[in-house]
């Protein structure tokens, strides 16, 4: 299995601490790497941070100290260029107030900044176990589904893999607009969107992902929210894929910014160094 290298940012948060123990399964796999940073503003408990995130963790192979950055957004921004790990975590980086928008601020510029991809830890999660991958139906997808399955294969986890449509025909009553039904539907048809949603699906179950498909109706953002309500998930996966035009690039990362700064649980935001 290919080695996955993780950093977790800490600044002794509550959001921090939560994800340590969120990632802590996974880090007690051989094969995960774990970095630990923190910026120089912390620097005087660093001890006492790498200490108790280590002890939570109880990692296969003992994690890698960083210290760097003035700032949190700087120091994550340094190591991601120093060390490139696969996946960069950290917390809301506000502690209310006025820095609340400070902290949004930073994790908007961090999402635009960053190569890799970023797992924002949001909400009070129990575990790492269900994920909701939202996917557009683009062959982009499958690069989403290959992170998900590193994080849940591993974990013998769960995805729901949800397509949103803007609208279906009018045939279609209340009943049938129930997303199992709606995927039977329109996946027994042989489209493009449909092959590489069942391409999602294939790199999933490879990986020892259980998997399901669910078809909403509707505006994106909107339909996201609902499903995330009902299906009880603890990790939300979406791309940050580039636009084809700016208009695209727009619409993507006002998209992308809503479901990071609202979403009641861990949003997972994959990028393609490829593209």
């Amino acid at each position: 299995m290919d080695t996955v290298h993780i950093m977790v940012y800490l600044d002794g948060s509550s959001a921090a601490r939560r994800a340590v123990t969120y990632l802590a399964p996974l880090a007690r796999h051989s094969h995960v790497k774990i970095t630990l940073l923190i910026d120089r503003p912390h620097e005087a408990e660093a001890e006492t941070l790498f200490c108790n995130a280590e002890a939570l963790l109880n990692a296969a192979n003992p994690p890698i100290r960083s210290i760097r950055g003035a700032t949190a957004e700087r120091a994550i921004v340094l190591e991601s260029k120093a060390s490139q790990p696969d996946l960069v975590v950290f917390g809301p980086l506000s502690r209310g107030g006025w820095q609340r928008w400070l902290g949004q601020s930073a994790v908007r510029s961090l999402a635009r900044r960053l190569t890799t991809s970023i797992l924002l830890m949001r909400g009070r999660p129990n575990e790492l176990r269900r994920a909701l991958l939202c996917t557009a139906g683009g062959r982009e997808g499958i690069v989403d589904a290959r992170m998900t399955a590193t994080l849940l294969g591993p974990l013998h986890g769960q995805a729901t893999v949800l397509h949103i449509v803007s609208q279906m025909p009018l045939m279609f009553n209340r009943d049938q607009r129930n997303p199992d039904f709606l995927a039977e539907v329109v996946m027994s048809e042989n489209t493009r969107v449909n092959r590489n949603i069942a391409a999602v699906q294939t790199v999933l179950k490879e990986a020892g992902v259980d998997v399901k498909i669910r078809i909403r109706v509707g505006m994106v953002v909107e339909q996201i929210k609902e499903e995330l309500q009902v299906g009880g998930y603890d990790l939300l996966v979406i791309g940050a894929h580039h636009a084809r035009t700016p208009l695209d690039r727009v619409l993507l990362e006002d998209l992308s910014t809503e479901l990071l700064l609202d979403s009641p649980i861990p949003v997972l935001v994959v990028q393609n160094a490829g593209e």
